[in-house]
């Protein structure tokens, strides 16, 4: 299984229009505190691990607890640092299409690796790798409930800000709406 991990510092970010940097080939399956994870609630907890792992690469970190029935209450996946996904048997049926969108980053040169595998799989759905009005090439990988992952990369040219239609941007001190 092919896992890695982003290793991207302030000595890496070369300014504007240097080519984007790749990712360190790695896992990180250290126990930290995770700023930011998502849970879906999942029909099959076998189903969904095997797209999660076998079609998107994504690396088992752990099964945790027991359901009343024995089976697993939890499934944590991680694919690079701070990429952590947790999947959890659905209480009752699965609405497809919540319209919820998770986003992940993505290497230069892996999405139609991940493409590929996810589409072997013949679990879930696969759009792209495209290329966006925003400067990134992303992949769209909806699993079999219908929840949907985008792998984002950024162009091998990033455009620049004033090269992006309609892009407007606030930069003003501590500027955030309502907060």
């Amino acid at each position: 299984m092919r896992n890695t991990e982003t290793d991207v510092s302030d000595r890496d970010a070369a300014g504007p229009g240097a080519a984007p940097v790749e990712p360190v080939e790695s896992i990180d399956t250290s126990i930290y505190r995770m700023p930011f994870f998502a849970t879906l609630q999942v029909r099959d907890l076998d189903v969904s691990l095997r797209w999660y792992t076998e079609g998107l690469g994504m690396h088992l970190l752990a099964t945790m607890g027991r359901r009343d029935d024995g089976t697993t209450a939890l499934v944590h996946l991680r694919r690079w640092r701070h990429q952590d996904l947790l999947l959890v048997p659905a209480a009752g049926p699965v609405e497809r299409g919540s319209g919820l969108t998770l986003s992940m980053a993505a290497g230069l040169g892996e999405l139609d690796e991940l493409a590929g595998r996810a589409t072997r799989t013949g679990l879930g759905e696969v759009e792209g790798p495209a290329p966006t009005g925003w400067g990134t090439n992303d992949l769209r990988a909806t699993d079999p409930d219908g929840n949907t992952v985008v792998f984002t990369a950024p162009l091998e040219s990033r455009p620049q800000a004033a090269d992006l239609s309609g892009f407007t941007m606030d930069v003003s001190a501590g500027a955030s709406p309502g907060c």
